[in-house]
């Protein structure tokens, strides 16, 4: 692992484990994913981008017009992915650039929650747990017609109200 400034090697271990008990929930859930899975995926994903911009207030005019514009598309080409198998690829050449962009929308989400002062790692355990809880009692996960994993019967949410600080500075205008 390489060492991260500024932080200890307890807290690079969980960092890792955090992430690689996303990867294992994954791997339990979808151990030989098809097509299908990959676009039901890929909508979700933008679902979550989408939603990150339901959560924004805009301030003016113009940014009011582009999330809300913005909004709008990831939503319609999210519904698109989950009802298709059939609708996009990354084509062998374009790989490495897709891979590439995943790995940078882990950094900057992570930089995002850092300026704003979010413990990002704990969360995220936070939400792994409630992940591993969608699974039913067999440890099996549960999954809609268009193959998304649903929740479970020991399902809980995840309070990520305990990782919010009082006082933020860059929303308080600081």
């Amino acid at each position: 692992m390489i060492p991260v400034s500024n932080q200890n090697p307890k807290q690079q271990s969980l960092s890792a484990n955090s992430l690689s008990a996303t990867l294992a929930w994954f791997e339990k859930a979808r151990p030989t994913p098809t097509n299908k899975q990959f676009h039901t995926q890929l909508g979700v994903h933008y679902e979550e981008v989408e939603e990150s911009l339901e959560a924004l207030t805009p301030l003016d005019g113009k940014a009011m017009y582009l999330v809300h514009e913005a909004r709008v598309a990831l939503r319609a080409l999210a519904d698109h992915l989950k009802k298709s198998q059939h609708t996009v690829t990354v084509d062998p050449e374009n790989r490495s650039l897709f891979l590439d962009s995943i790995c940078d929308q882990l950094v900057t989400g992570t930089g995002v929650a850092a300026h704003c002062l979010f413990p990002v790692v704990e969360a995220l355990n936070e939400v792994n747990s409630s992940n591993w809880s969608k699974f039913d009692e067999h440890g099996n996960p549960i999954v809609d017609a268009n193959g998304k994993i649903m929740k479970g019967p020991g399902y809980f949410k995840p309070n990520l109200e305990q990782f919010i600080p009082k006082r933020i500075p860059v929303f308080d205008g600081e």
